[in-house]
């Protein structure tokens, strides 16, 4: 259900070029703007990795401090598909109804414009373990290709539906 449920967000302002008419504070749409959260997210990872690096892998260090680096370009390599993004989708902000089908999002104040995969990327990779979610990300990913073709959404097929989904995991470290 919550995996539908974004396509509720994505898909009605889908690809809309009205959309760059608002300017909402978390779209990062110019390269000054990718620059500026590259330098955020580089003091922000220092600074994590600082506090918490006697608790953390090596490989966990290695991944904040490479997906930090990467950030500024991941921001603008993927200008289509966009629409109106959560950014912060995950089951902390989530409220589920007894019907499964019955999901409201919440804390709306990282709304912006960007590519929808991301917060389907956000979503499954911090809601699920990683064996978990391997085992059941590309059966999520079809419901939700499935439900965006479904409220007519054409031109975008699965293949690329993936691709977008997994260039959208660097939102979980962001």
């Amino acid at each position: 259900g919550a995996v539908r449920n974004l396509t509720g967000l994505h898909a009605p302002r889908w690809n809309d070029a009205s959309l760059s008419e608002l300017n909402f504070p978390m779209t990062v749409d110019t390269q000054e703007k990718a620059d500026g959260l590259a330098q955020v997210t580089q003091m922000a990872a220092d600074e994590f990795v600082k506090r918490y690096e006697a608790q953390l892998a090596a490989t966990d260090t290695a991944t904040l401090k490479a997906a930090a680096e990467v950030i500024g370009k991941w921001a603008l390599a993927s200008p289509t598909p966009f629409a109106l993004v959560h950014g912060d989708y995950r089951l902390d902000n989530l409220m589920f109804g007894e019907d499964p089908e019955d999901v409201v999002a919440l804390d709306w104040q990282t709304l912006g414009v960007g590519s929808p995969t991301r917060d389907l990327a956000y979503f499954i990779g911090t809601g699920l373990a990683t064996p978990l979610r391997r085992e059941a990300e590309r059966e999520l990913v079809g419901a939700y290709h499935d439900e965006l073709l479904r409220r007519g959404i054409a031109g975008y097929d699965f293949d690329q539906c993936f691709h977008d989904y997994r260039l959208g995991q660097l939102q979980a470290p962001l």
